[in-house]
């Protein structure tokens, strides 16, 4: 009965584990989408109150692998990650660790919601603050798809400036976060709650009760942070609908249309790799170029359910402050590719 037990408990995860990993890797290889996302009128015509449903119910299915993948190694993370690895490479106080989360960050294709539970098992693992917000931004605004995407969608040029500007970026505003007060006193209370489960938890355990612990872990994180994503993707889905397509492309060029490339991405909240369908059309309605990159940066990194998720984590004021570096960011990156490349795609 034992042994059935311990074979539960290592099966339950794993088994999930490699089911939303094949589905995933699936549906990346082969373009498998199992429902499409409704059109603007399909969203109008809905109405306000059965839109909102609809919406984030086309979510879930679109998204369950990517999200059910992102919250089980998140718990195996948080669990099984050896902690003296994550406290002494990935550590805030450590310049190299902040390397080593642009050049990891980038092999996971997922959007920034996805990244919400791995960053979360990142800083229950022991990873400093700095390190993991400098994964949780680098990942979905550089990864290997969206940049090999964009360079064959839009053009090799912002592909290439997209890579670097948001690893720079990524890093900057993790360095930056670290160094305040508040990502200090959330690290030190992370570090002891994890020396008071130590004093609970045996070190030697199982590798089935390990496996499990991991598992539960995982459904503390969907607890705590699913609903508030889902409650970020349900607002969104007003703004998809209601936001005049005219607002955007009338202004999405020159100095303004920097700014605005990155803020409305905040709002208007895209799944990986479709940022890059939408730049696409939006060139051909007169976005510049500059306003384009500023867009494929900042919109990525920032969106509405992917604030309101990591804020479950460690708070507003290092979202708000993250969240702002980024946008300023993604502005100053739109500048300069107008000014060394200006209207060159």
């Amino acid at each position: 009965m034992g042994n059935l037990k311990c074979f539960l408990k290592a099966f339950t995860p794993t088994a999930l584990f490699v089911l939303s990993l094949g589905y995933f890797v699936y549906s990346r290889l082969t373009g498998f989408v199992p429902v499409k996302l409704p059109t603007i009128e399909e969203m109008k015509a809905y109405g306000p109150v059965l839109l909102p449903f609809i919406y984030t119910v086309t979510y879930i299915v679109r998204a369950w692998a990517a999200l059910t993948f992102a919250f089980l190694v998140a718990g195996f993370i948080g669990e099984l990650a050896p902690k003296h690895v994550m406290l002494s490479y990935l550590s805030s106080t450590r310049r190299v660790a902040y390397l080593l989360a642009t050049l990891f960050a980038p092999l996971l294709t997922v959007c920034s919601c996805v990244m919400i539970p791995i960053f979360a098992g990142l800083v229950y693992a022991g990873a400093g603050i700095g390190p993991a917000i400098t994964f949780l931004l680098a990942a979905p605004a550089a990864n290997v798809m969206a940049i090999i995407f964009t360079a064959d969608i839009i053009s090799w040029k912002i592909a290439m400036v997209r890579l670097v500007a948001a690893m720079l970026i990524a890093i900057f505003v993790g360095y930056i976060v670290s160094r305040t007060s508040w990502a200090r006193d959330l690290e030190d209370q992370y570090k002891s709650r994890r020396v008071g489960r130590a004093q609970i938890i045996e070190e030697r355990r199982s590798l089935c009760d390990r496996l499990w612990a991991s598992f539960k872990l995982s459904g503390y994180l969907v607890r705590m942070i699913l609903p508030y994503v889902l409650l970020g993707v349900a607002i969104v889905s007003y703004i998809h609908a209601y936001l005049p397509p005219e607002a955007a492309t009338s202004y999405l060029s020159g100095y303004l249309g920097i700014a605005l490339g990155a803020v409305i991405g905040v709002p208007m909240y895209t799944p990986t790799l479709v940022e890059v369908v939408l730049v696409s059309a939006l060139k051909h309605l007169g976005m510049s170029p500059s306003s384009a990159l500023a867009f494929l940066i900042g919109g990525p990194m920032t969106s509405i359910p992917s604030m309101m998720g990591v804020s479950r984590i460690v708070g507003w004021k290092i979202v708000f402050l993250y969240a702002a570096l980024a946008v300023i960011g993604a502005i100053m990156a739109g500048l300069a590719y107008h000014f060394i490349l200006g209207d060159v795609w």
